[in-house]
């Protein structure tokens, strides 16, 4: 009886770790950021994990670097005497939620904060802190975790500076092989297709996860402009990592984002059959662990919900692959081996991308306009053109991130990084003088209003583009954007413009929607709309 009583328990022990092993290569995997109590309501890191509708935690933020800083909300306010947060509630809600198979990642970025770096080697030197502060080196005291190891870094990075990034990530690979696990490096770029931020990142180093959020932006799944093919086409001829993992990002609930919240059951159903097929699909990601978990659609939790449709999707794939096997082998006779394979593809027309770099003293400048850009979060902001007697000040909503501040872009020289607000000089054509501000409000697809300031200076880029005159000065600014002559679009890079071709179906062009301006890749049949 005593054998019996431990085979049973010794199997039901065995049961529950395959039940939680996480599996990188499913397709069902659910992600959420925690830290920031966008509901207000938050509970501890250990609760969620231990629900079976997540297995990837993202700590959200380390908003502060190179020289480090934490914020993690109303969940840590203990600190060492540097300064920086000693939290050791998480320390050991990291270590119960690992028992549990989950894996927990450290994010950096965040829409508030002092980040970024110089140059890449400013860069790898941080990716030693990050490893010797929460992961497995040494020579650091003030571990904010205590003896906690989280399971990699994720790159939420929204102020426009892409510098560095990619050679951060390729140092923690190099200090990850001295680890004793898997570490695993996932980004969290804005669905407009390349990211300005993380972009460089996604396109020159080994990255395991994209967190795509396809909110607060024109390219959301219901606003007819889901680019989701954009991102598989990156996948598949872009990224260093062939076996990528592409999350579809969506906001918790209704009040976690200023648009793409997706409450309806039938179409996160279809949207999952659809986006499921192809190789690199891994799942959903959620702004917030707070709101995904509060929200209930149809009487259950959101995540629930989406896990659920998951596991059901990811099975219906299982069921197939077993049937197209069982055909095989009734096919087959005594003297003839017959392999039948099948291979699922993504109904998409695909195009590679090439990246060329041109200098400028190659160009031919003869007008002044600089290029107007954006920065997108989890809380919904995007840059708006305001008539000159506009007084109303950028605001925050902290009701959605308690750390969100008026994002700004960063600005570079050869010598010394500074912070400035967003401002764009429009060309003489332009009607009026207008001031490019960071606003609270509602991103959407692509729709001119042919009165407004906005219109006339994207029509007046568009022409600037088309001569190939890029952002019209005789100097770039790093992360700037622009386009080239021929539709592909241009990124600043190290003082040179390095162009991206845009996806098939699209085609680089600046567009203007409720008095916002943006310059991205957009699909060809809406770019005469801004001409």
């Amino acid at each position: 009886m005593l054998s019996k009583q431990f085979i049973l328990t010794t199997t039901l022990l065995l049961t529950h770790s395959l039940v939680y092993a996480f599996d990188n290569n499913a397709k069902d995997n659910v992600a959420v950021y925690w830290g920031q109590d966008s509901s207000g309501s938050q509970d501890s890191l250990a609760s969620y994990c231990k629900s079976a509708d997540a297995d990837i935690f993202l700590l959200s933020f380390a908003d502060g670097f190179p020289n480090l800083d934490l914020n993690f909300a109303d969940a840590c306010s203990d600190s060492f005497d540097s300064g920086l947060l000693h939290c050791n509630t998480i320390a050991d809600d990291i270590v119960t939620c690992q028992s549990l198979g989950k894996k927990v990642l450290l994010s950096l970025g965040g829409a508030s904060g002092s980040y970024g770096f110089n140059d890449d080697s400013e860069a790898r030197r941080f990716a030693t802190t990050l490893w010797n502060t929460f992961g497995e080196g040494s020579g650091v005291q003030d571990r904010p975790f205590n003896s906690a190891v989280v399971d990699g870094f994720d790159f939420d990075i929204e102020n426009n500076n892409n510098v560095g990034y990619a050679a951060l990530v390729n140092k923690l690979r190099e200090l990850f092989e001295s680890g004793s696990k898997q570490y695993y490096i996932s980004a969290a770029p804005q669905c407009p297709y390349p990211d300005a931020s993380v972009g460089d990142l996604l396109a020159n180093a080994d990255v395991d996860f994209a967190f795509i959020q396809f909110y607060n932006n024109y390219c959301s799944v219901e606003g007819g402009s889901f680019n989701w093919d954009t991102w598989v086409n990156y996948a598949e001829n872009v990224s260093p990592n062939s076996n990528i993992k592409l999350y579809l990002g969506l906001p918790g609930s209704r009040g976690s984002a200023g648009s793409g919240y997706v409450g309806s059951t039938r179409v996160l159903a279809e949207t999952i059959e659809k986006i499921s097929q192809s190789d690199n699909f891994g799942g959903f990601s959620f702004w917030d662990a707070s709101t995904v978990f509060s929200n209930r659609i149809d009487g259950e939790r959101y995540v629930h919900v989406v896990k659920q449709l998951l596991e059901d999707a990811s099975s219906n794939d299982v069921n197939a692959i077993a049937s197209v096997s069982s055909i095989a082998a009734a096919s087959s006779d005594t003297s003839v081996s017959t392999q039948l394979t099948t291979t699922l593809e993504p109904t998409t027309t695909t195009t590679s991308m090439e990246l060329t770099t041109t200098s400028y003293s190659e160009l031919d400048t003869t007008t002044t306009v600089a290029t107007p850009s954006t920065t997108d979060a989890p809380t919904p902001s995007t840059t708006t053109v305001a008539d000159p007697s506009t007084t109303d000040a950028a605001t925050s909503i902290s009701s959605i991130q308690k750390d969100v501040d008026v994002p700004t872009a960063r600005t570079r020289d050869a010598t010394t990084a500074t912070t400035t607000p967003v401002v764009a000089t429009p060309a003489a054509t332009t009607p009026a003088p207008t001031t490019m501000i960071t606003q609270t409000t509602t991103a959407a697809a692509a729709a001119p209003t042919s009165t407004s300031a906005a219109h006339a200076i994207a029509v007046s880029l568009n022409a600037q583009y088309a001569a190939g005159q890029y952002n019209g000065q005789s100097t770039c600014t790093e992360g700037d954007l622009a386009c080239t002559s021929d539709g592909s679009l241009a990124i600043c890079n190290f003082g040179n413009w390095v162009t991206i071709q845009c996806a098939a179906g699209t085609t680089c062009y600046a567009y203007d929607y409720e008095d916002t301006v943006l310059t991205q890749c957009g699909f060809t049949d809406q770019k005469a709309q801004f001409m």
